[in-house]
């Protein structure tokens, strides 16, 4: 039976009446984006944090993978790996990102955003462990785009609960493959408090 856009935003307004207060986002929190966003870029999506101060956030979302891989983008690289191409958000998806479990002594200029997940460095260095046809596609994963948020936006977005923020699960779930099963995995470690989350259908309108 379809459901009327009044009891949509009361059923909105119940599973988030659910939530714990969240904690202040910070560099490497996952953002766990609420069930009902309809904005095909961000539903279902899990965001991890790479800068969050005064005057502004930025992040790339680690779950949307694409149908390209890096050798489609980059044909000239030498890799044996088919290594998927993840979309990490709307702004700038004219540039390429990359997260990677390497560290910054064997990729300089990374930025480290939790234990074992690094972001960036140099792309260089980077193509030397690419091109040496050691296995390397669970210690990498690259996006096209960026997710960012103007001054004061993102905390606006989580006081609303459009976002869980998830601190400390990063390295369990960054570097999987997929897409909404990392968002399950992430809205799992919530807890039965967020069970009408994990609950929440895909498509609302096949009910």
């Amino acid at each position: 039976m379809p459901i009327f856009a009044s009891e949509m935003e009361d059923l909105d307004i119940d599973i988030f009446n659910l939530l714990d207060s969240q904690p202040e986002p910070s560099r490497g929190s996952l953002l766990v984006a609420k069930p009902t966003v309809e904005d095909l870029c961000f539903k279902r999506s899990v965001t991890i944090l790479v800068d969050n101060d005064a005057e502004g956030s930025m992040g790339v979302i680690i779950n949307k993978p694409t149908r390209y891989s890096l050798n489609d983008l980059m044909p000239e690289l030498k890799c044996g790996e088919q290594l998927p191409l993840y979309l990490g958000g709307p702004v700038g998806t004219n540039m390429l990102f990359f997260l990677h479990t390497l560290g910054a002594d064997a990729i300089p200029e990374s930025v480290q955003l939790a234990q074992g997940v690094y972001f960036g460095g140099n792309f260089d260095v980077l193509k030397m462990f690419l091109e040496s046809g050691e296995p390397i596609g669970s210690k990498v994963k690259f996006m096209v785009g960026y997710s960012g948020w103007a001054a004061g936006q993102l905390a606006g977005e989580v006081k609303r609960h459009d976002w869980a923020v998830l601190k400390d699960k990063a390295g369990e779930l960054v570097f999987d493959t997929g897409g909404d099963d990392i968002w399950d995995k992430a809205v799992a470690t919530f807890g039965d408090q967020y069970r009408m989350w994990a609950a929440w259908p895909d498509d609302v309108s096949m009910n």
